[in-house]
């Protein structure tokens, strides 16, 4: 064991890009890595991390060591090292898994058992797949290295309750890989530590650790040409504060209106029905353009409420263009009352059927907190669906819709004047702020047809991109692929 990690080269086989090659050569015992999506920052966390423990059994480290007399009884043995890899959940951690698959020789390898989340390797060399979702779980004996992927996505007690404790009984390392979410915990306390690097934090308040090293690189950095043409798609495409986090790895990007991208002068417009039938209407945009838009369908969003308003906002689809059509914006009312005679009086279940009579919707996202209410609305005939609440990433979306495109000089989401709740709602939406500091977390408070309106948009792209998969496989098993 300990001659053939002599032998294996972790470059074999991987053509590294410069600020990879620069990480691969740290000798640092933290190396933190703050990147740009696709930037290839978990690809080289997996080879530093095989790298480190290389370098740990090269040096002996764990010796003597005295083997349990029979592992085949020994469910839990005590390894002679022992490393983790962890991320925000399991979900996420499969991809460091299939990183390490591709870094790991075979010959290494005595057992690897994917759903126990555990591999060892020939010397009694562990290593286990973490998730952070509850940081109270990451206890456990001392660590003699740790990969946190994504890491600025987690709980700050993941690190300064368990891990760096975890760590300190034997001297271990780290290795981080991650885009920045906004000026958090990971900014603060791991960032901040080592060198300075141009990443939207003040020069003077880094602490140049030796024993911390930070590297720094944009999605720009990764050279592969098809890899480039999707970065700059999505550098036409999404919102700029996006672009400047995401590709750029910026941390000071996120300032306090939710969707600065809305602009009253842009994307508010007049919408009369010409022939509901048709789902033709007459649109005049900012400006005095006039056209006439055949809707292919409609989409609810949905969001409850009692004390603070029950909403559902009707949208109109083109081929890429989505408008509000119409919204119900209603406090105290219950979601179903019938009288005696088995007849609906006036409830939230007889204005939505109304609704969805003047515009039948495909589906109505809703949030999927109350499935009781979703049940109720269902008996009744209506299209309502628990919806993928994921905030961040249906923001991102929104915002993406609200972007003029430079290619058409244009968004790709309207709003009807008419939808005054909508309208002032979308322009107070706020991020908190903390300390000075803006947060990527909105205020609880005029959201509630800003989350029937992620609803719809997020869960329908959701759709859109499974319907495609399975386009593609079904011409893919019909031989459809030239």
């Amino acid at each position: 064991m300990t001659n053939l990690a002599l032998e294996l080269d972790p470059f074999d086989g991987w053509t590294p890009h410069q600020k990879q090659i620069e990480v691969m050569e740290c000798d640092a015992r933290n190396v933190v890595m703050n990147c740009g999506r696709r930037g290839g920052k978990t690809n080289v966390g997996a080879r530093k991390f095989f790298d480190n423990i290389l370098a740990d059994i090269e040096a002996g480290k764990g010796l003597p060591y005295k083997p349990p007399r029979n592992l085949k009884k020994v469910k839990k043995p005590k390894p002679r090292l022992e490393y983790w890899c962890v991320a925000p959940d399991y979900n996420m951690s499969e991809i460091q898994q299939e990183e390490l698959s591709q870094v790991i020789p075979e010959e290494m390898i005595d057992n690897w058992n994917g759903s126990g989340n555990f591999v060892w390797l020939k010397g009694y060399v562990l290593i286990r797949f973490k998730s952070a979702e509850n940081p109270k779980k990451l206890v456990g004996r001392g660590l003699n290295g740790v990969w946190l992927d994504e890491a600025s996505k987690m709980k700050p007690e993941t690190w300064s309750g368990y891990l760096a404790y975890a760590l300190a009984d034997k001297g271990g390392w780290s290795i981080w890989t991650t885009t920045p979410e906004g000026i958090n915990w990971f900014a603060e306390e791991i960032v901040l530590r080592g060198q300075f690097i141009d990443a939207g934090l003040e020069e003077d308040r880094y602490h140049n650790d030796p024993d911390w090293r930070n590297f720094y690189w944009t999605s720009k950095d990764n050279p592969i040409p098809e890899l480039q043409k999707n970065i700059q798609r999505m550098i036409e495409t999404y919102p700029e504060r996006y672009v400047k986090r995401e590709i750029y790895a910026k941390f000071n990007v996120f300032h306090g209106q939710v969707y600065e991208e809305f602009d009253r002068s842009i994307h508010c417009v007049d919408i009369q029905p010409i022939d509901l039938a048709r789902r033709l209407f007459h649109v005049t945009f900012p400006g005095g353009e006039e056209r006439e838009v055949t809707f292919k369908r409609y989409i609810g969003g949905m969001d409850h409420g009692w004390n603070d308003p029950a909403v559902l906002l009707v949208i109109g689809c083109t081929d890429e263009d989505y408008f509000l059509i119409e919204e119900s914006y209603c406090h105290q009312t219950d979601v179903l009352i019938v009288n005696d005679q088995g007849k609906l009086e006036d409830c939230l279940v007889k204005r939505y059927l109304e609704f969805n009579e003047k515009y039948p919707m495909d589906v109505i996202w809703a949030d999927p907190s109350e499935p009781g209410d979703i049940s109720t609305y269902r008996r009744y005939k209506l299209p309502v669906k628990p919806a993928e609440n994921a905030i961040g990433p249906g923001i991102r979306r929104v915002s993406s819709l609200y972007k003029v495109k430079e290619s058409s000089g244009r968004p790709n989401l309207y709003v009807a004047r008419s939808l005054v709740h909508t309208i002032k709602e979308t322009g107070n939406y706020k991020y908190k702020e903390q300390k000075g500091v803006t947060l990527e977390e909105p205020v609880d408070k005029d959201n509630h047809t800003q989350d029937a309106k992620r609803y719809a948009l997020y869960n329908d792209w959701l759709m859109v991109q499974l319907n495609q998969k399975r386009e593609e496989r079904r011409q893919k098993a019909r031989g459809g692929w030239i």
